[in-house]
């Protein structure tokens, strides 16, 4: 199978990227940025504005942070793929109201801090979270460092350490902290935090998933407007016709090819490497080796796929 390029098998995050760079665009020419700050004095604790922690996801504060923002959000596209756009969904909406509740707890927590610990060392750390969806990228970020493995490694070797392809993303994500004058690094733990209740499944978090009505409303709704392919007209027409033409011509082939695929799977199944067992043990703790080995088996010794099979069952 071919592999995925691009923004191929993530709507979400393609929904993301764009809903991220017109907030920002809108906050910056309305000088609406009043509006999208998350902070906690006094518009949360005494005005109880709420509000603020979901307009405080929707734009970033600079054009700057925005450009690595969107590279960030692009580069984690692989966890769209690997649990799939309706468990992702429900990811980030779970990762926005989790990490965005201990925003607030941590900011409140420094603000009492600062009344016994020196002016200098929070001088940075300001009574208002930066703005930005901060918590859901690092939320997403620790779910990439789960479960996304590393495709190759680099000869360079950083303390000890040999470093893999995943450690450009995670400089990348630790660049945008300057740039807010450390003012992300509470909403960016906080995030952390929430993904890690996720994966821990409290409250059963893990298995929540948005109800299909609302599912199906919203494919209905937006795939028209993120397919990378619009036509109107007779050639829209026409492109579904070959479109349905060239799927069902697949079905028939398949379904000829199957029945040969089923008396012959055993034999050709490829036995689990113990590498990438080891790896997916480490992934799961509480998964046998014998569940590890059959979804590797099922996957062809693809580490990916394995690690859906995985989480899905």
């Amino acid at each position: 199978m071919a592999a995925a390029h691009g923004l191929s098998g993530a709507p979400l995050t393609k929904l993301w990227l764009y809903v991220v760079a017109l907030g920002t665009v809108l906050v910056s020419s309305m000088n609406w940025r009043h509006y999208a700050r998350l902070r906690i004095v006094p518009y949360v604790v005494r005005d109880w504005q709420f509000w603020r922690g979901a307009t405080s996801l929707i734009s970033f504060s600079t054009y700057t942070e925005l450009a690595v923002g969107m590279i960030m959000i692009y580069q984690l596209r692989a966890v769209e793929r690997l649990f799939g756009t309706r468990k992702y969904a429900a990811f980030l909406f779970i990762a926005g109201l989790v990490g965005q509740v201990l925003c607030i707890v941590g900011v409140w927590a420094l603000l009492m801090t600062r009344r016994t610990l020196a002016a200098a060392i929070v001088a940075n750390l300001s009574v208002s979270a930066a703005m930005g969806p901060f918590a859901l990228i690092f939320a997403v970020l620790y779910q990439y460092y789960l479960h996304i493995p590393s495709q190759r490694r680099s000869a360079a070797e950083f303390m000890g350490v040999l470093a893999s392809d995943k450690w450009i993303v995670y400089f990348v994500a630790v660049s945008l902290w300057p740039s807010s004058k450390l003012g992300a690094i509470v909403p960016s733990a906080a995030g952390v935090a929430a993904s890690y209740v996720y994966s821990a499944n409290i409250a059963g978090l893990r298995y929540w998933r948005f109800p299909l009505w609302a599912s199906g409303a919203a494919q209905r709704l937006l795939l028209p407007l993120l397919s990378s392919h619009a036509a109107s007209g007779g050639a829209s027409q026409s492109s579904t016709a070959r479109l349905a033409d060239t799927a069902a011509a697949r079905n028939a082939a398949f379904l000829r090819g199957f029945q040969h695929f089923d008396q012959t799977r055993q034999q050709h199944t490829e036995p689990p490497d113990e590498e990438l067992v080891a790896q997916l043990q480490s992934m799961f703790p509480d998964a046998g080796r014998e569940r590890v080995a059959q979804a590797l088996q099922a996957s062809r010794n693809d580490p990916n796929r394995a690690a859906a099979i995985m989480l899905e069952h």
